[in-house]
């Protein structure tokens, strides 16, 4: 006789890691234009920010980045315009979970000339270990309900032939965040993101697909 069965597996983790996703952008009339102004742009969050917060530029990892030009349409001839250029690029930041540090960086974020959006994601480091804890819970689930299969049959469970589980695709992030310079009210902004600032625990979870065989 062969068992069939889906094991689930989940753990909740608290996050140990700050991961800010910074856009920038800068739109001009040339190429030569945004490519000057947005590299500046990006130069000054390094050198008064970044550098001052005891990073290494290297530390600030480029995703994306994009020089287009930009088109408008127009009603009355309905046809597109040339409509100058756009800079963007993303960059994102890793840094061990300091609320303290990220409330710092934000307010810093928003004084400069042409800020940056900012999100930030809270998420785990150890993401492999994390894994390998919910894939054996995941199995453990999946023999406790293969025994019960084998005793509702008068089988005895014998071996585990098969193990399948889907791609591990789950994102270890929290909910998102989103920080910009017109969110910058009077008073400690810095001690307001710290007391309001509180990431929910992650939860983490994987299938497994599990096949027996009895006796």
């Amino acid at each position: 006789m062969e068992i069939n069965v889906q094991g689930s597996g989940v753990k909740y983790v608290k996050p140990d890691e700050v991961k800010m996703r910074i856009t920038f952008q800068y739109k001009g009339q040339t190429y030569e234009e945004v490519l000057s102004e947005g590299v500046t742009h990006v130069q000054d969050f390094v050198n008064n920010l970044l550098l001052k917060e005891g990073f290494a530029k290297e530390d600030l990892k480029t995703r994306n980045f994009v020089i287009r030009e930009e088109k408008r349409y127009d009603e009355v001839s309905r046809q597109y315009y040339p409509d100058g250029f756009s800079f963007n690029q993303d960059a994102t930041l890793k840094f061990d979970y300091d609320r303290e540090k990220m409330a710092r960086m934000m307010v810093e974020i928003s004084k400069l000339d042409n800020p940056p959006i900012c999100q930030v994601d809270f998420g785990v480091k150890d993401e492999k270990e994390c894994r390998k804890e919910v894939l054996e819970l995941a199995y453990e689930d999946a023999l406790s309900k293969a025994n019960a299969i084998a005793l509702a049959a008068n089988k005895k469970l014998k071996d585990c032939v098969k193990v399948d589980f889907q791609p591990f695709t789950t994102s270890y992030v929290s909910e998102t965040s989103l920080y910009s310079k017109d969110m910058a009210i009077r008073g400690s902004i810095s001690e307001a993101i710290v007391n309001t600032f509180t990431p929910e625990d992650i939860a983490i979870f994987e299938n497994l697909y599990c096949l027996w065989i009895t006796e």
